[in-house]
């Protein structure tokens, strides 16, 4: 009969630190429930803004390159425009015609572009015909970001001397 007593005691001990066991479980999985603490969501934050400050300025230098090329490329269309004004009037409009000239040309004709754009920073493009930089030819230009000739940052349809 003892032998039964102790086997129950054993049983019972057992259950008891099985539910013990349970409840300690029951306590740690709440407190992973409960989230992160304000330094972990601190350090977090933080590790974001580098990332963040690091991809900005490598975006915002190739934002700059990708205006410059945009410019080029309109440069181009303009000038390819132009090429076939002149082959239909045999001459490039004047200066005082302007880039107008291949949206509404004379006569009955069809227009070169619907419209003229402006270069990447807002502004208008620049036309001079005969040209400076292109002799017996046009220059079409941007003056680049600063808006201003000579800046050191103008873009045109000449060949650099790079």
């Amino acid at each position: 009969m003892q032998e039964l007593k102790t086997s129950e005691q054993s049983h019972n001990e057992l259950s008891d630190s099985l539910g013990l066991r349970r409840e300690l479980m029951n306590k740690a999985s709440r407190h992973a429930q409960r989230g992160m603490t304000l330094i972990e969501i601190m350090v977090v934050i933080a590790i974001i803004g580098l990332i963040a400050s690091v991809v900005g300025v490598q975006v915002f230098g190739r934002l700059e390159d990708a205006q410059v090329e945009t410019s080029k490329t309109q440069i181009k269309q303009i000038s390819d425009a132009l090429e076939l004004y002149r082959l239909s009037f045999r001459n490039y409009p004047s200066t005082a015609e302007g880039l107008q000239a291949l949206t509404a040309p004379k006569g009955n004709v069809q227009p070169f572009m619907t419209s003229i754009p402006e270069d990447a920073w807002g502004n208008a493009f620049v036309y001079i015909y005969p040209g400076t930089q292109n002799s017996g030819g046009f220059d079409v230009m941007s003056y680049g970001k600063d808006g201003v000739q000579g800046g050191g940052d103008d873009i045109g349809n000449w060949k650099s001397a790079e």
